[in-house]
């Protein structure tokens, strides 16, 4: 009976931890940009701020850290929100002060996005089944959803405010974590032998993979410079920026549901080419028609680059798992993973790069043609399943 009353007080904390930080997520996801944009107008050093934020997910893949997966996940999940109450409170507090830095807020970025991170992947282990695991991803989203306002509203009244309003929501979820009665002691660690894993694709995923790689690059140039484009393209504030990316959140959440739909309707190769398609002309149309008189046309095309988008990417990972056995699953998927996260600051840092030279509307549009163009690979892409090669090497 004690052991039942702790799971459920668990499940209880565990969910509490994954909401509340998903709401400081969403806070920072509108503060933080706003807080570069009010520093600097130029899309290179705003879009490295984007950058900077999404690169711990791949520099964690890539050190795949045996301390880190061994350690006890809840205090992993506790260190993770710990290290984000820290970081807003700093630049809280230098906001407020009107002293803060762009290179101040690219480190905060850096820590925010180690933090989401190391969180993610605790969260995965301290769950206990793919029940309770696909609850807390409902829970976190609704909540990230539901900060994307608050973080408007409150940067609104004052810069400083929504970094402060944050240290209590990452604080409480990391007491929330640390409060776990039952330990989950880690990712199982694969023995190493001094070899390399190697999955050679079969034709269609390895297409599945590169194509997933470009639309999450170009995704990466429209979410380098979103910022500029809704305040200086579609002359909207603050608050009204915390909508239009509350808007895509839902989007591309509608995107993912309705994704399997498509897919068994069209076939998984004329449904991932129809939704590249949808977001390119989502994309191209809200770049195209970008107008400060009548910004709606814009975010409603943003919405529907966002949720093609996001539908394109649950199809192309479904043709991944057809083309590989369940075996070599967890290594293929991981490799996608690896790929994707890293084209995600890539593209962002390109997108800066492209605005900086022509302009934001324009870089948004570029990143829509690349999207719609990119439809082509799925010409390759079917339902076939033949096996891969796992070699080792080394």
């Amino acid at each position: 009976m004690a052991r039942r009353v702790d799971a459920e007080a668990d499940r209880r904390r565990l969910r509490r931890s994954a909401a509340l930080a998903a709401a400081g997520d969403g806070v920072v996801a509108v503060s933080l940009p706003l807080l570069a944009a009010g520093l600097t107008r130029d899309p290179l050093l705003v879009a490295g701020v984007t950058a900077a934020h999404h690169l711990p997910w791949v520099a964690l893949a890539v050190l795949d850290t045996d301390g880190i997966g061994a350690a006890d996940q809840r205090t992993v999940l506790g260190v993770a929100s710990t290290l984000r109450a820290a970081t807003v409170a700093l630049v809280g507090l230098f906001a407020l002060a009107g002293a803060e830095t762009l290179p101040m807020v690219g480190m905060a970025a850096l820590a925010l996005g180690l933090g989401e991170a190391l969180a993610a992947g605790a969260e995965e282990v301290v769950s206990a089944g793919p029940v309770v695991t696909a609850d807390l991803q409902h829970v976190g989203m609704v909540a990230l959803v539901l900060g994307l306002p608050l973080g408007g509203l409150l940067f609104a009244a004052a810069a400083g405010a929504p970094f402060l309003v944050a240290i209590g929501l990452f604080a409480v979820a990391a007491l929330a974590a640390l409060m776990l009665h039952r330990r989950a002691g880690g990712r199982e660690q694969p023995e190493r032998d001094g070899s390399v894993a190697v999955v050679r694709l079969a034709p269609t995923s390895a297409a599945a993979t590169s194509v997933a790689m470009v639309s999450s690059g170009a995704g990466g140039a429209v979410l380098g410079v979103l910022v500029l484009f809704a305040l200086d393209d579609l002359g909207l504030d603050p608050m009204s920026f915390a909508l239009v990316l509350m808007a895509m959140a839902g989007a591309a959440a509608l995107g993912a549901v309705v994704a399997p739909t498509l897919g068994q309707l069209l076939g998984l190769r004329v449904a991932t080419a129809v939704t590249l398609v949808l977001a390119g002309v989502g994309y191209v149309g809200a770049g195209a028609l970008a107008d400060p008189a009548s910004p709606l046309v814009a975010v409603l095309g943003l919405g529907v680059g966002a949720a093609s988008a996001m539908a394109a990417a649950v199809l192309l990972r479904a043709v991944l798992h057809l083309g590989v056995p369940a075996a070599e699953r967890e290594l293929a998927v991981a490799a996608l993973h690896m790929k994707v996260w890293t084209a995600t600051p890539v593209g962002a840092l390109a997108g800066g790069l492209a605005a900086r030279s022509t302009s934001v509307s324009a870089t948004v549009v570029a990143a829509g043609v690349v999207l719609a163009l990119s439809a082509l690979g799925a010409s390759v892409v079917t339902a076939a399943t033949s096996a891969p090669v796992l070699e080792k090497s080394g």
